[in-house]
């Protein structure tokens, strides 16, 4: 079988659930991550152009340049799609950790959102503190 786009998948399959729902929400923000780390472009973050691949690969397009900010409201929507099946979706039948993400992501004010990497790390179970004490940690071993 070969890669079908989120939205086919979920019009064809139904939404995703549990396990399958945050490897697509991890290995998206992940993918917009490096995109803002490495180019000036912005991730296209939207059902018919995220690609499933056979193997579970999550592939993204790229978009012209865009604030962070509409990156992860736009995360936050094909997360919810994924999980309901429409981007205004409702957002109570996502785990807690992937609810709270998106209603931050969500957030009106643009400055209120966080930032790509502050994402991934909630969403790979690291919170900032956390990745910070880490940083710490090497640099005290390192001196």
């Amino acid at each position: 079988m070969g890669s079908s786009t989120l939205a086919e998948f979920v019009r064809m399959g139904g939404p995703l659930r549990g396990p399958a729902l945050h490897r697509v929400a991890v290995r998206c923000a992940a993918a917009m991550l490096h995109t803002t780390v490495h180019t000036t472009s912005g991730v296209r973050l939207r059902p018919d152009e995220v690609a499933l691949g056979p193997g579970g690969q999550v592939l993204v397009g790229c978009a012209s340049a865009g604030e962070p900010a509409d990156d992860v409201r736009a995360w936050a929507d094909l997360v919810v799609f994924a999980a309901t099946g429409a981007a205004d979706g409702d957002v109570r039948v996502l785990p807690p950790v992937l609810r709270i993400a998106v209603e931050r992501c969500r957030h009106p004010s643009a400055a209120s959102r966080p930032r790509a990497a502050d994402l991934v790390r909630v969403l790979l179970g690291r919170s900032v503190a956390a990745a910070m004490a880490s940083v710490d940690d090497l640099l005290s071993r390192a001196g």
